[in-house]
């Protein structure tokens, strides 16, 4: 895959554009969750990445959550909370 690379200025309120082609290429669309993350705090680089959502009891981040209430929870922790009743 081709690296695709773009200068953007920050205006007033600190918000910066991504591109369309770059959101088509990465799936993203509007609601998308983003998480920003300092890279390397010497080179001020950051990362911006999609949020994957994590279990709501020991974080662990998986594609087969079971949504409750306002979080998630992993299969696994689902046994151990049904173990536990």
């Amino acid at each position: 895959m081709e690296v695709q690379k773009v200068a953007r200025q920050l205006d007033e309120l600190g918000r910066i554009v991504i591109p369309a082609d770059i959101r088509e290429t990465l799936g993203w669309e509007t609601g998308t969750k983003l998480v920003i993350e300092i890279n390397d705090i010497a080179v001020k680089s950051i990362v911006v990445r999609e949020s994957v959502p994590g279990c709501s009891l020991c974080r662990s981040q998986s594609e087969n959550l079971i949504k409750i209430e306002k979080g998630y929870i992993c299969g696994q922790c689902a046994k151990q909370t049904v173990k536990a009743l």
